[in-house]
């Protein structure tokens, strides 16, 4: 167990600070409190907080608790600047809500930073309850729910498949440009079949299709350029110049 080389508090493995007094722990197999005598003077006041030593948790909760400061004292000062001008919640409910929204996206990433599944869930999740909430302040719930969450549910699941295909990629390269070109067109694709059938009552496809051609012809060629590269080809003999 590990333990502050100034105070003694007893520290977790990956903490390279102490929680208590802010002093370095570089010693990672400290010894107990009893045998570390307190450091005063200007060898202890050296050891300075060092946000580039911390590791990549560490910063991610300085992040994450600075994010929630933030928000808290926005939600809070429009709170009362809206109850004291408009004896009561009328416009601050919506810098509010979106508060909320952003402290729970920043939470996810924050806390699951490997778990791309349960973020990508939990932030479809997050928006979805969002937009609802917005039409309720509207009294109309048709956009959120008609069109709002369809089309959030496919650019998740889009971005969630092009993040596994990103993984699955052993090489990494202008291939990943493809891929993004090609989730781009299937995006436009889904959200003008959405809207026409939220408006039309059936499909009517347009510019969504000439997107896609043009995406997929992009990604092709530079799909067919990184393979070429994976074969060791040389760009100015392939193009003759």
């Amino acid at each position: 167990m590990n333990y502050c080389n100034n105070c003694g508090v007893e520290l977790d493995v990956e903490m390279n600070y102490c929680p208590l007094c802010g002093q370095k722990s570089s010693f990672p197999d400290a010894h107990s409190f009893e045998e570390k005598p307190e450091r005063k003077g200007p060898a202890a006041e050296s050891e300075s907080y060092n946000f580039h030593e911390l590791t990549a948790n560490q910063k991610r909760k300085v992040f994450w608790e600075l994010s929630a400061i933030i928000l808290a004292s926005g939600v809070f000062v429009s709170f009362f600047i809206d109850i004291i001008i408009s004896q009561g919640i009328n416009w601050s409910k919506y810098p509010i809500t979106i508060g909320l929204f952003l402290f729970v996206n920043i939470s996810l990433i924050c806390f699951f930073p490997k778990k791309n599944f349960i973020v990508l869930l939990g932030s479809f999740l997050a928006t979805s309850l969002f937009l609802i909430t917005l039409d309720l302040y509207n009294y109309n719930l048709g956009w959120g729910i008609k069109l709002g969450i369809p089309i959030i549910f496919f650019l998740y699941l889009i971005v969630f498949l092009l993040i596994v295909v990103i993984k699955k990629s052993k090489q990494k390269g202008i291939n990943l440009i493809a891929y993004v070109l090609i989730a781009a067109g299937i995006t436009g694709l889904c959200i003008e079949s959405i809207l026409s059938l939220h408006l039309f009552k059936r499909l009517e496809l347009s510019w969504s299709i000439i997107l896609l051609v043009s995406l997929l012809s992009a990604s092709g060629i530079l799909l067919f350029i990184h393979y070429r590269l994976k074969r060791v080809t040389d760009l100015k003999r392939f193009f003759h110049i």
